[in-house]
C-alpha cells in the first residue's frame, strides 16, 4: 500500500514539474504582422482629411491586386424612436479613389450626403509621385456646396458645412530634416520633424518657432510618433501619440489623443497572422469613461476589407449608433 501511495506521488510530482517546466519554458508567442492594403493609422481619422498625404492605402498591394478603383461609401443608420421606425442605412459619404499603373493614387472623388442628399462634392487630382513623406502634389478640380436648410441641420451635419473639412497643402523647401508644408486656404503650417534629436521642445522652439495654429509632426507620416500644436513655446495641446509593436515597426498597437477635457484612445487587434481584424475607440473625460465606439473588419477571399462595421455604445451598454463602411474594387 505504501509503495503504491509512494509511487502514486512520484508519478504526480513528476508531471507537476514537467507542466511547470513547459510553462516556464515556454517560447514567447512570435510577433507577426501582415501588410492591409488599407492604413488604418490614417483612414478614418481627421488625417485622411489631409488630402495632400495620401497614404491611404499600400500602394504595392494596389498593384500586386491589380486594382485601378476603390469606392468606399459610410453609411449611417437613423432609428425613429418617437414614432419607432427603423430607418434603413442612409449614405453619409463616398469616397472614389482612382490609380496609376504603379497603384499611385491619381484623383479622388468625394460626395457628402445629408438625409439622402447629396450637399457636396470635390474632386481632386494629383502629381505623378509623392516625396519620400509621402507628399504629394495636389490639386481642386472641382467644388460644390449646396448647404442645408435650417441651423438644427447645420448643427448636426457639423463643421463641414461651414468650411471644407479636407485639406491640401503646398510643399516647402526641406531645412536640415526638416520637412515643412503650408495649408492652402488658411495658409498654416504643418511641420515634421524626422530626426529625433530635434524632438525636445527647446530644439521644436528653435528650429521652427510654431503658432498655435501650426500643427507639429515628431516623425514621418507613415510612422508619426506625436503630433500636437504649441503655445507659449511649451505648453502642449491637441496632443496625438503613437505606439508601435517594439519588433515590427509597421505594426500599430494604438495611438491616443487629448484634448482637454477628454482622451481619445484606438486600440488595434490582430489575429495570430498579425492581420488587424478590429479597432476600440474609447473616449474618457477627466479618467470617467463616457463612450466606446468597436469597429470590426470584415474581408473577402483575397483578404481585402470589404466592409467595417462601427458600433458606438454609451457606459451602460446601450447602443448609441451604427455606421459601417464599405469597399467596392473595380480591377483593370
Amino acid at each position: 500500500m505504501r509503495q503504491t501511495i509512494f509511487l502514486f506521488l512520484t508519478i504526480f510530482s513528476f508531471l507537476s514539474c514537467s507542466s511547470e517546466g513547459k510553462r516556464i519554458f515556454k517560447r514567447k508567442q512570435k510577433s507577426v504582422y501582415t501588410p492591409s492594403i488599407v492604413n488604418l493609422a490614417s483612414l478614418l481619422t481627421e488625417e485622411e482629411n489631409y488630402i495632400s498625404f495620401p497614404n491611404w492605402f499600400n500602394d504595392s498591394i494596389i498593384v500586386s491586386h491589380n486594382i485601378n478603383r476603390i469606392v468606399r461609401k459610410s453609411y449611417l443608420k437613423m432609428d425613429d424612436l418617437e414614432n419607432e421606425v427603423q430607418i434603413n442605412f442612409i449614405p453619409r459619404e463616398i469616397k472614389e479613389y482612382s490609380f496609376t499603373e504603379k497603384g499611385m493614387i491619381s484623383k479622388l472623388v468625394i460626395r457628402n450626403f445629408y438625409d439622402e442628399k447629396e450637399i457636396g462634392s470635390h474632386i481632386y487630382s494629383f502629381g505623378n509621385a509623392k516625396d519620400e513623406n509621402e507628399y504629394c502634389d495636389t490639386k481642386l478640380q472641382h467644388f460644390f456646396y449646396a448647404g442645408i436648410e435650417n441651423e438644427e441641420e447645420d448643427e448636426y451635419f457639423g463643421e463641414s458645412s461651414v468650411s471644407n473639412p479636407y485639406k491640401i497643402f503646398d510643399k516647402n523647401e526641406d531645412v536640415n530634416g526638416l520637412k515643412k508644408y503650408q495649408n492652402v486656404e488658411t495658409g498654416n503650417y504643418l511641420y515634421y520633424i524626422i530626426s529625433q534629436k530635434y524632438w525636445g521642445a527647446l530644439s521644436v522652439d528653435s528650429l521652427i518657432s510654431p503658432t498655435p495654429k501650426d500643427e507639429v509632426v515628431l516623425g514621418s507620416q507613415s510612422h508619426i510618433y506625436k503630433k500636437y500644436q504649441v503655445s507659449n513655446k511649451i505648453n502642449e495641446f491637441n496632443v496625438r501619440t503613437y505606439q508601435y509593436d517594439q519588433k515590427i515597426k509597421a505594426k500599430l498597437l494604438n495611438w491616443e489623443a487629448n484634448n482637454y477635457p477628454f482622451t481619445q484612445k484606438r486600440d488595434f487587434l490582430y489575429s495570430k497572422n498579425g492581420v488587424c481584424y478590429a479597432y476600440i475607440d474609447s473616449i474618457f473625460s477627466n479618467d470617467e469613461f463616457v463612450t466606446r465606439t468597436s469597429s470590426k473588419i470584415y474581408f473577402n477571399k483575397l483578404k481585402e476589407p470589404v466592409r467595417i462595421t462601427h458600433l458606438k455604445s454609451n457606459e451602460n451598454g446601450d447602443t448609441l449608433f451604427i455606421s459601417k463602411d464599405v469597399f467596392e474594387y473595380f480591377r483593370k
